[in-house]
């Protein structure tokens, strides 16, 4: 009888515990929709980057880590978009989005980051095995 009482009451010690638990956690908006929820807080900080956009990988050195480092240490990354899925930019959108980040790129890259981009590209190449000639 005294170890049934005993389990009675652990149990109902855990049961409680948890809902004190419930109640110190924070208010979300599925809980309480008039909840101030501070976003930057909330979001882990990711690292943006600029996208250029292109319709195919020629020339890109798609999954080359390398020359991906080397992109996102300029400040940008190319981004492939089939242009007949749906959500693509069309040839207009597409022109406007990447002439905006070229331009970027000029004043934070200086002038020559196309000339740097090719140069690491060859030489990404050449320690890929992916360069012929």
């Amino acid at each position: 009888m005294s170890l049934r009482l005993l389990y009675i009451i652990s149990i109902s010690l855990l049961l409680s515990s948890s809902v004190f638990a419930q109640e110190s956690m924070p208010k979300t908006n599925s809980i309480d929709a008039n909840a101030k929820i501070d976003k930057k807080k909330e979001r882990p900080d990711k690292q943006r980057y600029k996208t250029i956009i292109k319709n195919d990988t020629k020339g890109i050195l798609y999954g080359n880590k390398c020359f991906e480092e080397f992109t996102q240490s300029i400040g940008f990354q190319y981004a492939v978009q089939n242009s007949n899925s749906s959500g693509s930019l069309n040839g207009a959108a597409r022109f406007f989005h990447n002439a905006g980040t070229k331009t970027a790129l000029f004043f934070t890259a200086w002038p020559w980051w196309k000339l740097r981009v090719n140069k690491k590209k060859k030489d990404c190449r050449k320690l890929s095995g992916d360069f012929v000639g």
